[in-house]
């Protein structure tokens, strides 16, 4: 519970498996790149493409380094991990809201998301399957707040539709989010997101997901 974990300083977390290379090229970077971003959430006017890409790639950084560092069961299988040095992996999504409450300047948590909806006739040894490897992180930055969902297979698959309450940021839909139309909730932790896979139970196979 975020409530339990009390305070732990961001230096804390250390992935001590990020090479100098990627340390300092690639992923400076996107902190450069992100900090723009982020500096300029307070202004209105549509996200365009490469910056949301730029934003959720960060994002996910954030949450893949987090679920390394963190004593939480390892969720980022290490194609996906290697897969940011190029792009962001299929298997991850963003969402984006503000929030009203903050308690200073980033908090998080990660677990698993509120509740799943699985096809009809799916199941429930793949439905555990899926629901044990899918990995939800909320990531609050001042009064920006991501959702960041990791699936344990490509978004393209499961057909993954953005919650009703909360806008998709990426993958990128044909309705751009504006900063000024994002929603604002009381906390950013309150907001858990019930997935539905939209997917055809053929689809996902059966026992498939027993191994990275």
């Amino acid at each position: 519970m975020v409530s339990e974990r009390g305070p732990r300083p961001l230096s804390s977390h250390v992935n001590g498996q990020v090479c100098a290379t990627c340390n300092n090229g690639w992923m400076s970077s996107l902190d450069a790149g992100a900090q723009r971003v982020l500096l300029g959430s307070t202004s209105t006017g549509v996200i365009a493409a490469d910056t949301a890409e730029v934003l959720a790639r960060w994002l996910i950084k954030v949450v893949v380094n987090l679920n390394v560092t963190q004593p939480y069961r390892l969720l980022v299988p290490e194609e996906d991990r290697h897969g940011l040095a190029y792009g962001i992996p299929a298997s991850f999504a963003v969402d984006l809201f503000r929030v009203r409450q903050q308690n200073g300047l980033v908090d998080w948590v990660q677990g698993f998301c509120g509740g799943l909806v699985m096809p009809i006739g799916m199941s429930i040894e793949t439905q555990t399957s899926i629901a044990e490897r899918t990995l939800v992180t909320h990531v609050r930055i001042a009064d920006i707040v991501a959702v960041v969902v990791r699936l344990p297979y490509p978004m393209t698959v499961g057909h993954l539709p953005p919650a009703d309450e909360i806008p998709r940021l990426w993958p990128l839909t044909a309705t751009p989010l504006a900063w000024q139309a994002l929603p604002v909730h009381d906390r950013y932790d309150s907001t858990m997101r019930v997935l539905r896979y939209t997917a055809p139970p053929s689809v996902f196979g059966e026992g498939i997901y027993r191994s990275f």
